[in-house]
């Protein structure tokens, strides 16, 4: 959560948490909502909520349009107005559902989805070896509670991620109280939490890190949709420095109860001198904005950035 204020509770016990606004104090009350809807009505009685939901948004809100407008622009360059108009009502709708997926599956015991995971067995036979794997996916799909069934692997999963205990959109696994399917390694822990990471690739397990998304540390352009991006750079040097294949693995939501998680590519960043990290980084977040742009080719509804990812 953002801090909105620079004020300190004084509770004698040093600073207190932030304040909140009016807004994110309005965002839990609409999510508390959900929940209970989903407790009461199951997930139909969700998926009947977000329906008004995502009519409020387009139409009130200038702002979702102009967020979503950068990505459709470059993804259909035929629509008119009023077909961008549809799209990003589908991309809303589409991103509402795998919501209410995450927090159904949250909210209740035994809960799952089912699905397929194509290219299993290599991914399986990758980490027999025992060198580990960075698992590079992306904000698309429904990508949480997917990568949840990767507890099948033989060896442990970890999530190198920013987690927001305080956040109104609940993590699946913060809404129940099951096992965690993988390990949080927090970014705002030391060194981008880069240490921690690495010592678990030394041990040969799975690390998952999303590679779509530049929030901060050293980055690469490359070109996506036809215009140069920024990309993150961390999981190439994590990689490369440890010896592990990268794995490209993306979700997609195939059906109301149904996920899809597909491995797109397989390679080994690497360089011989230091001086040829910067270019082998490069090439590796090109390969990686490829096998993006390819699973956006097949669910252009299901790529979850609402920013201009073009201008950072």
């Amino acid at each position: 959560m953002q801090n909105v204020g620079k004020g300190l509770e004084n509770s004698g016990a040093g600073p207190g948490p932030p304040a909140r606004s009016w807004w994110q104090r309005l965002e839990a009350w609409g999510h508390y909502c959900f929940y209970l809807t989903l407790r009461l009505f199951g997930r139909t009685g969700g998926y009947l909520l977000l329906l008004p939901v995502v009519a409020v948004y387009l139409l009130g809100s200038r702002e979702i349009h102009r967020r979503i407008r950068p990505y459709l622009r470059r993804r259909f360059p035929e629509l008119n107005r009023w077909r961008l108009w549809l799209a990003t009502g589908k991309i809303v709708h589409s991103f509402g559902r795998v919501l209410v997926d995450r927090a159904w599956l949250g909210t209740g015991r035994g809960r799952t989805l089912e699905g397929e995971t194509i290219g299993y067995e290599r991914l399986l036979k990758l980490v027999s070896k025992g060198q580990g794997a960075v698992l590079l996916t992306a904000h698309v799909g429904n990508w949480q509670t997917a990568l949840a069934h990767l507890e099948q692997l033989p060896v442990p999963v970890h999530a190198l991620m920013h987690y927001d205990r305080e956040a109104a959109a609940k993590h699946y696994f913060d809404l129940g109280q099951g096992r965690r399917p993988f390990h949080i390694i927090s970014t705002d822990g030391p060194l981008g939490g880069m240490v921690e990471a690495t010592a678990a690739l030394q041990r040969g397990e799975v690390v998952t890190i999303m590679g779509d998304r530049l929030v901060k540390g050293s980055s690469v352009s490359v070109d996506f949709l036809g215009d140069p991006v920024r990309l993150p750079d961390a999981a190439y040097v994590l990689a490369g420095c440890v010896g592990a294949p990268v794995v490209a693995m993306f979700a997609a939501k195939t059906g109301r109860r149904s996920y899809l998680l597909r491995i797109r590519d397989i390679w080994y960043p690497g360089w011989q001198e230091r001086e040829q990290r910067a270019e082998a980084c490069r090439q590796s977040a090109a390969r990686f904005a490829r096998n993006l742009q390819e699973h956006v080719d097949e669910y252009p509804y299901q790529w979850y950035n609402f920013y201009d990812f073009w201008q950072q």
